[in-house]
């Protein structure tokens, strides 16, 4: 019994003190950087179709099948003495008028694409104010589906995505 027990107090060390050929290097990672973020600004008429398409590999941003794809909108912004900062929402987003009318921001998207479009109960899209159609700033964020379930981020709140996610943009802004 004695010589047992002593050949499996031996047997971890057998596999520790094991040696072999070193394997190949692998790839560099960024410390901490798990998402990323892509802006742009966009004008959404009857000449698109009240629509925009982004193509990701055209704007270089790598998007797998198994990730997520979040669009924010920004269509307000708080004063501040060193520059705007810009409130973000996610979408869908719908704006109600007095009417009875409503008017939805939303988007759909592949591994390949984002498109993001306008929708609602309104007839005519063109009647609407050039305030909800010209120059719309929409930011992507592209995460590990995985790593959103897993944390428990609200990703409504856009500020709580950034530090969960520790975002990156590559076109700074």
């Amino acid at each position: 019994m004695k010589k047992i027990f002593a050949l499996l107090l031996a047997l971890p060390l057998v596999f520790i003190s094991c040696e072999g050929d070193q394997g190949p290097p692998g790839e560099n990672g960024q410390d901490g950087f798990i998402g990323m973020t892509y802006d742009f600004t966009i004008d959404l008429t009857e000449q698109n179709d009240f629509s925009y398409t982004l193509f990701f590999e055209d704007e270089g941003i790598e998007v797998y099948e198994s990730d997520a794809v979040l669009v924010y909108h920004s269509s307000e912004f708080y004063d501040d003495p060193e520059g705007d900062i810009n409130i973000w929402k996610l979408l869908p987003q719908s704006v109600y008028f007095t009417n009875g009318d409503i008017l939805e921001y939303n988007y759909d998207h592949t591994f390949g694409e984002v498109k993001v479009f306008l929708d609602g109960n309104i007839a005519d899209l063109g009647t609407l104010d050039t305030s909800y159609t010209q120059n719309q700033l929409f930011r992507i964020v592209v995460a590990p589906a995985d790593f959103i379930a897993e944390s428990n981020v609200d990703i409504n709140n856009y500020q709580s995505v950034v530090r969960e996610l520790k975002l990156r943009n590559p076109n700074n802004k």
